[in-house]
């Protein structure tokens, strides 16, 4: 699993080895390092700072960022508390925008560090020594905004991949999101089939947005995800039977959505 993987990450034997998780958008990697991070880790031990790369994000924003959560541990030498170790996590690695000789600025900072475990300080370009650091990124496949990452940098990394849900898991998992709201809520029994007939509708409506709704140049925004599956399912969830009186009102709400 993704929370054992992680668990390997953050030994001694792999901590000097960084890690990044890739899979497509909506597959949960934010969700299980953000919060693997937060909460099964040993707070006392392993310190997380999360960084969120956008198009705009400069390498000065990444380096003071990462500078503002370490101590001086000597001259020229800076880490996290004697005795701890910062794991610096990077979401959406991918997304800043390329220079105009190709280079992702962040990008370059970080492999910089990855290479010679250093970097320079900008105001008097003394050498700046990173110890007891760790890193974990995380990012989508190149397209959409985001963009190939330099294979000098990815040298450095494993590689954990994060597939897709296949029909049979996404039926379960909204089959059974959806039964808990219509049994929480009272709904009659009519509307527990009525149930997993949306959830095998939505399911044949994504799958058929993402092999005909193809994303072109004039109509970028045609990617699809599993966020949009959910948002549709979430929805319906926000019915009550105060005000859905029969089936094809709730079908209605459906279509709304």
């Amino acid at each position: 699993t993704s929370l054992s993987i992680l668990d390997l990450c953050l030994t001694a034997h792999f901590s000097e080895k960084p890690s990044l998780f890739v899979g497509p958008t909506g597959t949960g990697k934010s969700v299980y390092i953000t919060d693997y991070l937060l909460n099964s880790v040993d707070q006392k031990i392993f310190k997380p700072v999360v960084i969120n790369f956008s198009a705009q994000t400069t390498a000065k924003q990444t380096q003071d960022i990462i500078m503002g959560k370490l101590d001086k541990r000597q001259k020229g030498v800076f880490g996290p508390p004697f005795g701890q170790k910062m794991v610096i996590y990077v979401d959406d690695l991918n997304m800043p925008m390329p220079e105009t000789y190709g280079a992702q600025p962040p990008i370059e900072l970080l492999r910089q560090w990855l290479d010679h475990w250093r970097w320079y300080d900008l105001k008097d370009c003394s050498s700046i020594q990173l110890i007891d650091c760790i890193f974990i990124g995380s990012m989508g496949p190149a397209g959409g905004g985001r963009n190939q990452i330099t294979p000098r940098f990815l040298r450095h990394l494993n590689l954990i991949s994060i597939n897709e849900f296949d029909d049979d898991t996404m039926l379960t998992i909204y089959n059974s999101i959806i039964s808990w709201h219509l049994t929480t809520k009272q709904f009659p029994k009519e509307f527990s089939t009525l149930g997993q007939n949306i959830v095998n509708a939505t399911l044949q409506i994504y799958k058929g947005a993402i092999k005909n709704l193809l994303p072109t140049p004039e109509k970028s925004h045609y990617l699809f995800n599993l966020r949009d599956f959910s948002r549709v399912i979430q929805g319906c969830c926000l019915s009550s039977p105060n005000f859905i009186e029969d089936t094809d009102t709730f079908r209605r709400l459906w279509v709304h959505e």
